[in-house]
């Protein structure tokens, strides 16, 4: 027989460093990702318009917008995971078809 002992772990322990609440190693990850990906557009748009201030502004836009869509609240979700479970909900199906009554007289209804 195994005796089950609770051990309480307080609410405020970290699982993995975060450089302030809510932004870890993998969400900076992401964000240099983007950022590489913004300064790339950003160059290909200054070669052909020659403006350096609205090629700044596009990367570093980009990476604020990242940084804030990245943080994690306390619910351990960020904005990207909420739209990506707005988008998985939409999608999955909503009406289920059943048959109700008696062998002779079916009747189908949606719910």
């Amino acid at each position: 027989m195994v005796d089950k002992k609770t051990i309480k772990i307080p609410t405020d322990i970290k699982l993995k460093t975060e450089f302030f609440e809510g932004y870890g190693m993998s969400e900076l990850i992401k964000t240099i990702i983007v950022g590489v990906i913004a300064s790339i557009i950003a160059y290909i748009f200054y070669l052909i318009s020659h403006q350096t201030l609205i090629s700044t502004f596009i990367v570093l836009g980009a990476i604020v917008i990242s940084v804030i869509a990245l943080i994690k609240g306390r619910n351990n979700f960020s904005m990207v995971d909420s739209l990506k479970n707005i988008i998985k909900f939409s999608l999955i199906q909503k009406e289920y078809k059943y048959t109700r009554g008696d062998f002779n007289n079916k009747h189908t209804k949606y719910i």
